[in-house]
């Protein structure tokens, strides 16, 4: 089985004229980023915890998608999805709402996805999520970091692959 990275995260009504929240991740596979967005919730979020859960619930969509087109293919990938909201863990990994009273239950499928373990999720320092990337305004420094997290190398020069024009 190989693994499906998803790393999410939010940005808590990051909008000021409508209060909304964005959404951001990327899926990767074998140290490929195959999907990042970054995308408006659709829904309000009042608090920070549900607005990082939003976020949640889209990664792990886009993740089940990508593991269903990969299983037509005769590929087997386990998703494990990311996220450096504690809050967000937890109403992951509980059943029902408990003290969250503003989620609609109809949002509640992650937490059974993760206990039949359709998915697993794990908690990704803030620092070193590069969903950060796709939610909040950061500096060059910051992108190194983030670089550097995921093992990529800043190279000068034209790809020897590339044709010269």
């Amino acid at each position: 089985n190989r693994e499906l990275k998803v790393f999410v995260d939010s940005d808590w009504a990051g909008c000021r004229k409508t209060r909304k929240s964005t959404n951001g991740g990327c899926l990767m596979l074998a140290g490929a980023w195959l999907k990042v967005w970054s995308s408006t919730q659709a829904v309000l979020a009042v608090s920070s915890a549900e607005a990082e859960y939003y976020a949640a619930l889209k990664g792990a969509s886009n993740a089940l998608g990508f593991q269903s087109m990969a299983r037509d293919l005769g590929e087997k990938v386990h998703i494990r999805l990311y996220s450096d909201s504690a809050a967000a863990l937890g109403i992951i990994g509980r059943r029902g709402l408990g003290k969250v009273r503003h989620l609609d239950t109809g949002y509640l499928w992650l937490q059974d996805a993760v206990a039949n373990k359709r998915l697993t999720v794990a908690k990704v320092p803030g620092t070193k999520n590069p969903a950060d990337l796709a939610t909040k305004y950061i500096k060059a420094e910051d992108i190194d970091r983030h670089r550097v997290f995921l093992g990529y190398s800043h190279e000068k020069g034209r790809s020897a692959i590339v044709p010269s024009i």
